[in-house]
């Protein structure tokens, strides 16, 4: 709030200087004008004499007397002129002093009234806050962002990931919920959503919560979230082969040294321990990638990192450029990732049968997604004229923004 007050402060001497210039100004020319003219009538009359004198109808002594007389009337003229401008100058002027004065703070005043003073101070305290602080201190910063804007999707949103570290899913499903009326079908926000509601429904799968997954799949086949929840509920449910088929998609976009590659791993070989017991055949493990790869290592350049968020989505894909948009293979990490060293195969395909043979050269993409959507990236790294199975390892660097 400080800052406003010294906006206003600012406000009241610009206006200030704004209205007394001009009126000085106008002031100065006015005066300028008015003694002209005085001065002319005077020069005027003292001709007048002279011409008097000059045919005799003055003496010397009269002409000096009557120059004497128009001297007096031309200071006299002059300085009530002076008199009956003065005092409504001054009126004039501290009226104008008066309103650019009490202008800006009357818009102040209205501003704490109705205005967003309350977002302002609060943005300024969450600036001010140091960045390690307790769960329940950020539950309780970010349920009063949602409350002086209740608009704000990307605040309900982190108010439903909070919701849902603090264990509490409940309150996470209708943070999630008003996120999505304000954000759209986003397959992240519906992902999270449906995961909130699976764990506050007892860890059953409704026919709500399956709709919102089925969006979010539909939207992004790759998505995380979706895709593990899904492998957890067929998992409960006694449907081993569907977790395995879902988990094992999951890891197609994962590290698999990564301690949550290694996790869902483990889940995969638990549900095919799960089948043998039971009698059944599991389904056959990951076949080795078939067609030529490409490795290449995915980097984000230095200058870039403050920029954006650790939990921001990263799909690398590989596209035709002489063809149609859609990527022939594409794979999905997180920024925490990198630097990351991956390979693209067909295991990585958009469709069926696709290999990175499919085309002459390739157009290999880095994306950046803050919001988990592959169609709405702020940041890329791009390298051209790529063929499938050259040998060594790339270096796809993140560099620029998307304009």
């Amino acid at each position: 709030m400080t800052d406003l007050w010294f906006a206003a402060a600012g406000l009241v001497l610009v206006a200030i200087v704004m209205v007394l210039w001009p009126l000085w100004r106008r002031r100065q020319s006015e005066r300028v004008d008015r003694t002209a003219l005085n001065v002319a009538l005077y020069e005027e009359r003292v001709a007048e004499l002279e011409a008097q004198q000059r045919a005799g109808d003055l003496s010397e002594a009269q002409l000096a007397a009557a120059k004497g007389e128009a001297s007096r009337l031309l200071l006299e003229d002059t300085a009530a002129a002076d008199a009956r401008q003065a005092p409504l100058t001054r009126q004039l002027t501290w009226v104008l002093i008066i309103g650019a004065v009490a202008l800006p703070l009357a818009v102040l005043g209205l501003y704490r009234q109705w205005g967003a003073a309350d977002g302002l101070a609060l943005y300024r305290e969450m600036q001010a806050t140091p960045q390690v602080e307790t769960l329940e201190a950020l539950i309780d910063r970010t349920q009063r962002v949602v409350e002086v804007q209740p608009e704000n999707g990307e605040a309900w949103y982190m108010l439903g990931r909070a919701y849902m570290s603090a264990q509490n899913p409940e309150k996470a499903a209708d943070a999630f919920g008003n996120a999505l009326v304000r954000l759209g079908e986003q397959p992240e926000v519906l992902a999270q959503l449906a995961q909130a509601r699976y764990f506050a429904n007892g860890n059953q799968l409704d026919a709500e919560t399956a709709r919102a997954l089925d969006k979010a799949i539909e939207l992004d086949p790759q998505q995380p979230t979706a895709l593990g929840l899904l492998g957890i509920a067929a998992f409960e449910a006694g449907d081993f082969a569907g977790s395995i088929r879902y988990w094992q998609t999951l890891m197609q976009g994962m590290d698999p040294e990564s301690p949550g590659a290694q996790a869902i791993q483990s889940g995969i070989e638990r549900a095919r321990q799960r089948m043998v017991d039971a009698g059944q055949t599991p389904p056959p493990a990951a076949e080795p990638a078939a067609g030529p790869t490409i490795s290449l290592r995915v980097s984000v350049a230095p200058e870039l990192l403050a920029e954006l968020p650790a939990d921001a989505s990263v799909f690398v894909f590989a596209r035709d450029p002489n063809g149609p948009p859609m990527p022939l293979i594409a794979k999905r990490l997180s920024l925490s990732q990198l630097p990351l060293e991956i390979t693209l195969s067909a295991d990585d395909a958009m469709l069926p049968g696709v290999t990175l043979d499919s085309a002459t050269a390739l157009q290999l993409v880095a994306r950046v997604s803050p919001t988990g959507d592959a169609r709405e990236g702020t940041h890329l790294g791009q390298l051209d004229e790529v063929h499938a199975g050259q040998d060594g390892t790339l270096e796809l660097v993140i560099d620029r923004a998307i304009n």
